[in-house]
């Protein structure tokens, strides 16, 4: 799957170090933009983590952080 661009982790079991309100970790990987549904963190931390459970073992070529529609880091 060459050069195909996959989202493995859609609707995978998702955490993170802290939520803010009801953002909750597994919004990240639910796959809906156009809600704005996003994981978010209002707190300042020193080394905040989201961690993604794949299920299963994987070659992973790029990670993508979408901050929102607009903003797609990596």
């Amino acid at each position: 799957m060459r050069g195909v661009t996959v989202n493995v982790a859609r609707e995978k079991p998702a955490v993170q170090s802290k939520t803010f309100q009801s953002k909750v970790a597994s919004m990240a990987v639910d796959g809906d933009l156009a809600t704005a549904s996003c994981a978010e963190q209002r707190e300042l931390s020193a080394e905040p983590w989201l961690s993604i459970d794949l299920r299963e073992a994987m070659d992973v070529g790029r990670v993508c952080v979408i901050n929102d529609a607009n903003q797609i880091y990596g």
